[in-house]
Order: C-alpha cells, then structure tokens, then sequence
C-alpha cells in the first residue's frame, strides 16, 4: 500500500495555451510595461492563482510566452535557389507579422532584462532565419554559392528587413519587400561572381529599376 502523497490533478496544457496565447495579444496590443498578470488571466478566463502556479512573476510568464512553439513551413526545395530564397521570405507574407510585432512590444523590456531578451532572440528572432539558414548551407553543399560566406549573417537578412519594416515602419510584409531584398541584396551577396549569372543560372538584368531600395 502506497504511502506517499496522492498526485494532483494533471496539468491542463490547454490552459497553458489559452494564458500563453493571451499573454502574445496583450503584449502586442499593450505593450511589456502595461502587460499584468490581471490582463492577462482575465484574457484567458482563467484565475490568477492558474497562473502563478505555472509562471510566478510576469517576467517568467512573457519568457514562456515568447518562447513558445512556433509551427514553420517546411524548408523548400523547388530547384532553384532564388526561388528557394523567395519561398522563405514569402512565410512572413503567407502567415502574419505577429513575431515582430511582439518583438516591438518587448523592446523596452529587452534592454533591461536578459532573460527576456535571450526569450525573444530564440523564440523569435531565429525560427524564421533557420529556414533561410538551410537553404544557404544546402546551396554551399553544392557548390551553388560563393565560398567562405558567413552563412549565418547572411540568413538573417531578410528577417531583419522584416523587422524595420513592422516595428520601426509599422507596415507589412509585402511581396514587394521580399523580391527587392532577395534579388538585390541576397543573391548579390551569394552568387559566385566568376560566372555572371545568378546561382539558378538566371543571366542578371541589364536594365536598370525605377526608384532605389
């Protein structure tokens, strides 16, 4: 006969959703200073002793929150690196920008606090760029792309145009960001310049666009 405590009840993962899906929409909406642990759990219909049995403090809650998982599309493969490139940018453009939107409402609190800045550089700076990440270290396997480039920087791109383009611009990802930094900055930055053709073994353009980037 056992002798030992009687367990609790199981934690209820749909609750951890519904308080870290709630924490993500007020710290969009509100902001980290004006995010509270009342806001929060009265977002997701639950009691705050819910939640400070999980996170105890809203530091440790935002942590969670903006580390949670993300699904991402699967790293393409079309044939064609450029297009390969575009299929990556274009996941900001067929989803939503709600990761850098979160970034933006965590700003203040990143410059003052490591534990929610080191949360939002992996649970939102990196998921995107790992996708880029990929499809560079494959071209590099094959011989696609210039050699010696640092890969990583290189990846992180995009995601940072994404960035400046919601945060600092507050407009969205459009189709036009994505073929304006892939062909004119990333493809550049890649193509092996001793053959004169872009690493699909598309010729450049000759002419010239209107504007500038």
């Amino acid at each position: 006969m056992s002798t030992g405590r009687p367990a609790g009840r199981p934690r209820d993962s749909a609750v951890d959703v519904a308080l870290l899906k709630a924490t993500q929409d007020l710290l969009i909406e509100v902001g980290y200073d004006r995010l509270s642990i009342d806001k929060v759990a009265a977002r997701a219909g639950a009691s705050k002793h819910t939640l400070y049995r999980r996170w105890p403090d809203k530091s440790q809650l935002v942590v969670a929150a903006v580390g949670a998982p993300r699904g991402l599309p699967p790293v393409p493969d079309t044939g064609s690196l450029r297009d390969d490139l575009l299929a990556c940018a274009r996941a900001y453009v067929d989803g939503d920008d709600r990761s850098e939107k979160l970034l933006a409402g965590l700003l203040s609190e990143m410059a003052r606090n490591e534990a929610v800045r080191v949360a939002a550089r992996d649970g939102l700076g990196v998921h995107y760029t790992a996708l880029f990440l990929a499809v560079l270290e494959r071209a590099a396997d094959c011989g696609q792309i210039s050699p010696g480039l640092d890969l990583q920087l290189i990846a992180g791109a995009f995601p940072a145009f994404a960035f400046h383009r919601v945060v600092v611009d507050g407009q969205g990802v459009d189709e036009e960001l994505v073929t304006r930094v892939i062909d004119r900055i990333v493809m550049p930055l890649i193509t092996p310049l001793s053959t004169g053709r872009a690493s699909d073994g598309r010729a450049p353009s000759t002419g010239s666009s209107p504007g500038h980037f």
